[in-house]
């Protein structure tokens, strides 16, 4: 019975911290009414393990917090917002963000590939030079040997998120958010390196925000979140935030490549709009971020992107001219990398089906489809070794 109580109590605690009523969380399992889950907090009726299933997942948490509570910690993940606001939202999305790192690094740790490609952060960044009057060079000179290193060619976005977690090791987790909230980044002993973006964006955001925070993963240990946040005073960008969208901006637009398109397109020295459209498709970027890299490459007047913007029809152009790349019907959400992860282990034993279909956010009598759909069997024996020559 007493652990019942405790059980129930921290049930009722999780629920009031993202600001839940009874009646949200009752609709969200399924109960009937608000009294069968108030029956629970209070310790008077015992929860039944699909419900538990239920409960966890709205909470953001995996069940095993609550089956091991008594051991539960609340260890500090320190998540680098864009925002250091808090909500009952963000919380919600910080949970279910650990929840999958956690998940992600235990698929590596029990397969055995813990430390498989994490060989991408060679190049050591200088704070003094981040600082230095040079700061917007040495940034942009960064990006170039990230791209080199990299290999992440002449079109870097349509490689970068691929190549940052099989060769760099960053875990990329896409989750669907406010626009209020956008992405965020982690680098922590458990679990490593982690890039969270907004699956709701547009491709071409998602890309920026990916870069974006890639030289937060680059610059952990140099900028402190105070030197990252907005000024709430002035409401300028911080320039670690600057050199951020000055190395995203670098990296997904390779100053040669960038000035190749420009010429191919330019006629009595001027380009249209509608050729800067394509530049940005080519590129898989935002006509914004084209604009300014190409104000910086010294490829457009400054003073006119300046007036453009301030019209405010820039940021509908990319509504306008690619809908069909906005109107995605499949979001981001685990990536394939993790999902091979998930089903390798299944197959190998180590992992039971009930927990795929927790790992991957699957029914577990959908199981055997969502195997097929990624070319397996559920019943096949995939465990057999051939001896290499």
């Amino acid at each position: 019975m007493e652990i019942q109580n405790k059980l129930a109590n921290l049930l009722k605690i999780e629920r009031e911290s993202l600001d839940f009523t009874l009646k949200d969380v009752s609709r969200k399992v399924g109960f009937n009414n608000y009294q069968t889950l108030l029956s629970i907090e209070a310790g008077e009726r015992e929860v039944k393990a699909w419900e538990l299933a239920k409960l966890a997942s709205i909470y953001g948490r995996d069940i095993d917090y609550f089956l091991n509570f008594e051991s539960t910690s609340s260890e500090d993940v320190r998540i680098l917002w864009r925002s250091p606001e808090s909500s009952p939202k963000k919380t919600l999305i910080e949970r279910q963000f650990i929840s999958i790192c956690t998940r992600y690094q235990n698929l590596l740790n029990i397969l055995n590939e813990a430390e498989m490609g994490k060989n991408g952060l060679k190049l050591k960044i200088n704070k003094h030079a981040l600082l230095s009057k040079n700061a917007i060079k040495n940034v942009e000179n960064l990006a170039t040997d990230y791209i080199n290193l990299l290999k992440l060619g002449a079109r870097p976005a349509c490689s970068l998120a691929k190549i940052l977690e099989d060769i760099v090791g960053i875990k990329i987790i896409f989750l669907m958010m406010d626009s209020s909230i956008s992405g965020g980044s982690t680098v922590n002993s458990n679990f490593g390196m982690s890039i969270l973006v907004n699956a709701n964006d547009a491709p071409w955001r998602r890309n920026f925000d990916l870069a974006h925070e890639f030289f937060h993963i680059l610059t952990w240990n140099e900028f402190s979140p105070e030197d990252i946040y907005l000024d709430d005073k002035t409401k300028k960008k911080s320039q670690a935030e600057i050199l951020a969208d000055v190395f995203a901006s670098s990296l997904l637009l390779p100053e040669e490549n960038v000035r190749d398109e420009f010429e191919k397109r330019i006629q009595n020295q001027s380009i249209s709009h509608l050729s800067l459209v394509e530049i940005a498709r080519e590129f898989n970027v935002s006509i914004e971020a084209l604009l300014w890299r190409a104000v910086n490459l010294g490829l457009l007047k400054k003073k006119h992107i300046q007036t453009e913007l301030e019209k405010g029809n820039i940021n509908d152009v990319d509504k306008k001219y690619r809908k069909t790349d906005w109107a995605e019907t499949d979001k981001p959400n685990l990536s394939d990398k993790y999902i091979a992860l998930a089903i390798k282990a299944f197959h190998l034993g180590k992992i039971s089906k009930g927990k795929l279909a927790e790992y991957v956010g699957e029914n577990y009598s959908a199981i055997p489809s969502f195997l097929k759909k990624y070319g397996y069997d559920e019943n096949e024996d995939y465990s057999i070794a051939y001896r290499t020559a």
